[in-house]
């Protein structure tokens, strides 16, 4: 048995690490409770549904939640495969596959994860139209990819209205890159989204337009932490929580460091990052940036490995820091299953 899973890994390396993936959601149904996390509702959108008490209708929207974030790691997989190589992109797979709270956010109705593949498609999109004029196999960009691109964020703005801010980040690239007409299609097709589904969808149920937008700008101000705590509040959010050291370290040095060369991928993550160190709130809304935050840090962590000298004289310190880290999740995914209510209650 242990021999198949072995030959199966090197065979077919994505599916294996999305298996493992299931595996850990199908356990975070299990031991999950309740529809909620520490008794909070995280959907405070003006949304006229209640939950029905049936165990059943309850882990089938689990399962499905669960199912759907997979999404994250396969276009998480499919950004860094075109940015870097296949290596690079299975490990990056591999880490959003088993971050310690990964499963168990996956298999809540948090906006803050639903609207991710949303946001990673659109990027995708957009990356891949960069990578392919870079590289000369097209003359010109396709606007057309470009308008899907937007049309797409756009719909993850109507799953987490503050996902806006990513977008903003990805049309600062735009601009920085002087890719004005891209910009321009992504723009277009983002509000054609947002106008769709918040105008018929609101007229439909509430008989006039944006209700559901304005009952969220409406109470913002109640989901916010007092901005005295901002950095260190948000910080610790990326660096100590959703990302344990000393992994996370070695992703933000990784980041900076690429901040040029990946700009589409650094503006979202650093304009997200900005945004609630001014702004700051629970920690699990910084999840918005941890995909991109993992892809750009990690692939500017090993661009930094390969071309230093002290990295490849002390490789044992690498091997170190791996370990550690890999420790450190793998206890800490397993508490988040036997005591979630301690570990999700910050």
């Amino acid at each position: 048995m242990k021999e198949k899973l072995f030959f199966f890994s090197l065979k077919h390396p994505l599916l294996y690490i999305l298996s493992l993936a299931i595996v850990l959601r199908i356990l975070a149904v299990i031991f999950t409770s309740g529809y909620m996390i520490d008794g909070h509702y995280f959907n405070y959108y003006n949304i006229p549904l209640k939950w029905l008490d049936n165990p059943w209708l309850v882990y089938g929207v689990r399962l499905a939640l669960g199912a759907f974030s997979l999404l994250i790691i396969t276009l998480s997989y499919r950004i860094t495969k075109i940015i870097a190589d296949k290596t690079t992109a299975l490990e990056v797979a591999l880490l959003l596959a088993v971050l310690w709270n990964m499963p168990y956010l996956s298999v809540h109705p948090l906006p803050q994860i639903v609207c991710l593949p949303f946001l990673l498609y659109g990027t995708l999109l957009i990356i891949k139209q960069d990578y392919l004029l870079k590289n000369k196999e097209i003359e010109k960009f396709h606007r057309t990819s470009f308008l899907i691109a937007g049309f797409v964020m756009g719909l993850g703005f109507a799953v987490y209205y503050q996902s806006i801010i990513f977008y903003i980040g990805i049309l600062i690239a735009l601009f920085i890159l002087k890719n004005w007409k891209g910009a321009m299609m992504t723009l277009i097709g983002y509000l054609i989204a947002v106008l769709l589904t918040q105008t018929i969808v609101d007229i439909i149920i509430w008989h006039r337009p944006f209700v559901n937008i304005g009952s969220f700008f409406s109470n913002i101000g109640e989901h916010l932490v007092s901005s005295l705590t901002g950095i260190h509040y948000t910080l610790i959010g990326v660096l100590v929580y959703n990302i344990l050291p000393p992994l996370s370290i070695l992703l933000i040095v990784g980041l900076f460091r690429v901040w040029r060369k990946y700009t589409l991928l650094f503006m979202p993550t650093i304009i997200v990052l900005l945004f609630y160190i001014i702004f700051p709130n629970y920690w699990f809304y910084l999840y918005m940036l941890i995909p991109t935050f993992i892809i750009a840090g990690f692939v500017g962590w090993k661009e930094l490995y390969k071309k230093s000298s002290f990295w490849d004289k002390n490789y044992w310190l690498v091997l170190t820091c791996y370990l550690l880290f890999a420790v450190l999740n793998t206890a800490t995914l397993f508490f988040s299953f036997l005591m979630p209510s301690y570990l999700f209650s910050f």
